[in-house]
């Protein structure tokens, strides 16, 4: 007898297993939604929406945690832990639409959206002319930092002839996206005006639109400096701030049609890491998440132009960016690529003990490497040809052929 076990943790996985045994095609749409097991943790219920909550998911075979004394009322608020196939899901977000109670209601809707986005095979990223599917390939952004701060490479690449050579080297190492900047936003950095942003990256960005055939992101969160490098014909905008920072960006944006990059962040730049603190560190993320989301659909920007980004060490602790990336796949609910920001960070450094950023490389795909495999596919990074080769071999081995 030979019996193997298998990690099925998608529809398209499912699928492909009930056809390799032969099954009959109709049965494929039927078998699916049973062999993908989900689980969500719903916080701060009331003890009667608890119970419900409890009674009708055990009803359709989901299994259901609560705190034990809210049964008998004793626990006023407890948090609720629900796991389950997905066709049970489905099931109970259709109850739970029909409930009296608005809470049970909304929870029954917000499932049912959660629930189509995680399935989703087709991560679509669209700006300008370009289309891309990233559930089927990923990204690599190199970073072009034309500033005399900026924690790993100050100095380095502000002067025209230096960003260009580097801008060129990192297009031949196979970056799919230069990221230029002009402000440092390490912690505790200090914001530059708009003018000498503008200064420092404008000709950067002149001379490699007219060189290189190369898309190309500037990391601004001044709607002004976006109209501007907007207008010399810049692909995408990658803002810090998540739109927050400059309440004009929402509508500079909406009258272009460049991909957008929404981090988020708690606080700002200059006190950003003086103790950040969280109750719910990923559901706070979701949250600020759907915020954005909601402010881009009110300026009439279409969801499809924006990639999340949840801000590795942007107003977090070592061990918030260690929850993070090992929860990146609870940020699918919005059925939006995710894009981090892990490059030589201070995090890596702490667990490796190496305060050189120079030395972080390997630590640095390693984080990336593991980031990939848990939902990321877009990689801002410093090394190009090292992180990229790495990730396209971990890709290569998923799809179980190489990666082109």
């Amino acid at each position: 007898m030979r019996i193997e076990p298998l990690d099925i943790d998608s529809l398209e996985t499912a699928r492909k297993e009930i056809l390799s045994v032969g099954a009959d095609k109709i049965a494929v749409g039927i078998m699916d939604k049973k062999a993908v097991n989900l689980a969500f943790k719903i916080y701060d219920c009331k003890f009667y929406h608890a119970n419900l909550l409890k009674q009708e998911a055990l009803s359709i075979g989901l299994e259901t945690a609560v705190e034990k004394d809210t049964i008998t009322a004793k626990t006023k608020i407890s948090d609720c832990l629900i796991f389950g196939d997905i066709k049970r899901f489905l099931i109970l977000s259709e109850k739970l639409k029909k409930q009296s109670f608005e809470f049970l209601r909304i929870l029954g809707e917000k499932l049912e959206t959660y629930i189509k986005n995680i399935t989703n095979n087709r991560i679509i990223f669209r700006y300008k002319n370009r289309t891309i599917n990233l559930n089927k390939r990923f990204l690599i952004v190199g970073i072009l930092n034309v500033t005399p701060d900026s924690f790993s490479d100050g100095g380095k690449y502000n002067t025209l002839d230096s960003a260009l050579k580097r801008c060129e080297e990192m297009i031949k190492e196979g970056a799919d996206i230069i990221d230029v900047g002009g402000e440092s936003t390490r912690p505790g950095s200090n914001s530059v005006s708009y003018d000498e942003e503008l200064r420092r990256v404008v000709p950067v960005i002149e001379v490699i639109k007219r060189r290189f055939d190369v898309t190309v992101s500037v990391d601004t969160y001044r709607s002004e400096v976006a109209k501007a490098v907007l207008e010399l014909g810049v692909d995408i905008i990658n803002d810090i701030s998540g739109l927050n920072f400059d309440e004009q960006m929402p509508s500079v944006l909406s009258k272009s049609s460049c991909g957008i990059v929404a981090m988020h962040i708690k606080g700002k730049p200059k006190d950003m890491q003086k103790n950040p603190h969280y109750e719910h560190l990923i559901c706070e993320i979701n949250e600020y998440f759907e915020d954005i989301l909601k402010k881009a659909e009110l300026n009439d920007i279409e969801k499809e132009r924006i990639v999340l980004d949840p801000g590795i060490g942007f107003g977090k602790k070592f061990e918030d960016n260690y929850k993070i990336i090992n929860n990146l796949q609870s940020f699918k609910i919005f059925s939006r690529p995710l894009l981090v920001g892990l490059s030589k960070k201070s995090f890596i450094g702490y667990t490796l003990n190496e305060k050189d950023t120079k030395k972080r490389l390997f630590g640095t795909i390693g984080a990336n490497v593991t980031a990939f495999l848990k939902g990321a596919r877009i990689f801002r990074v410093h090394d190009v040809r090292q992180n990229l080769e790495a990730i396209k071999l971990a890709a290569s081995i998923i799809q179980e052929k190489k990666y082109s």
